[in-house]
């Protein structure tokens, strides 16, 4: 068993991290804890480092590794604007000074996408080709920081959202990771955004495998991103646990529900050949 499954933890406050201790108890074969970097639980100079050390602690004492998925509010990667691409750069060094810190080995970025205005608009191809550029530009300037703090930065395939996002497809996401070419920038392949996007998932996993630093595990109905366990939706999870391209990263179960995860957790435990409690 080479799985390294992991789940994000959609806290709000500081003192519910203390549910991470007790379900690596329970479940010694988790391996990975993503924080979600959104205000109030986890966000650069607003958390205080009393709490980042009590988070630090914890990780240590279970032996579990950490990555961050930093903020998806308010920031846009793909910017046209160079204020807000330079504010956006700001943003995302301070979260791998706290990555860094945490001992974590990687964070999780959107690449943003282009408003709707210029991708329906005269010359969308112009600015798309600034967009793709703006954002290149600012994955660059993050991978060579994130070297220099030995963090990884892992883009992400969209979500559902009502403007044009840059990667939404394995085309796109390499073309993108192709043209930055930086050893401390790679991909995160989310399943259930590819899904909602009608693309192939394990196509898709198979082209982006030699970039590919994190997956993001979780499951719908097909119409919108329920975050849902993965025994709950259309994802057929049976056949993705048992495609060896999953193997080696770290497997985010990034699911909504604290008791949605233990379900889920439960549900591996009858369903992964090999999987038990002496695994960990």
């Amino acid at each position: 068993m080479n799985i390294l499954f992991g789940a994000t933890v959609f806290f709000h406050h500081a003192k519910d991290f203390v549910l991470v201790q007790k379900v690596a108890e329970q479940y010694p074969w988790l391996k990975y804890v993503e924080f979600r970097g959104e205000f109030p639980f986890l966000f650069p100079d607003f958390t205080s480092m009393e709490e980042l050390t009590s988070f630090k602690t914890i990780l240590r004492k279970n032996n579990i590794r950490s990555t961050i998925h930093t903020t998806m509010y308010d920031i846009n990667l793909a910017t046209l604007n160079p204020w807000v691409k330079e504010g956006n750069i700001a943003c995302y060094k301070k979260f791998v000074d706290v990555a860094s810190f945490l001992e974590s080995d990687l964070i999780v970025v959107h690449a943003g996408y282009l408003h709707t205005e210029y991708a329906t608009g005269p010359q969308p191809d112009k600015y798309r080709a600034l967009a793709e550029k703006q954002l290149c530009e600012s994955l660059y300037e993050l991978a060579e920081y994130g070297q220099s703090k030995q963090v990884k930065i892992a883009v992400e395939n969209a979500p559902i959202e009502e403007n044009f996002p840059i990667i939404d497809n394995a085309e796109t996401h390499l073309r993108i990771l192709n043209a930055v070419n930086h050893s401390y920038l790679g991909a995160l392949l989310d399943f259930a955004h590819a899904l909602l996007r009608k693309v192939d998932i394990l196509p898709y996993l198979e082209a982006i495998r030699p970039h590919l630093l994190e997956i993001h595990a979780h499951n719908n109905w097909g119409e919108k991103d329920d975050h849902l366990g993965l025994h709950h939706g259309v994802i057929d999870y049976r056949s993705i646990l048992e495609h060896p391209d999953i193997r080696g990263v770290p497997f985010i179960m990034e699911i909504h529900s604290y008791e949605e995860v233990i379900q889920t957790l439960t549900w591996l435990e009858k369903t992964v050949k090999g999987l038990s409690r002496d695994d960990g």
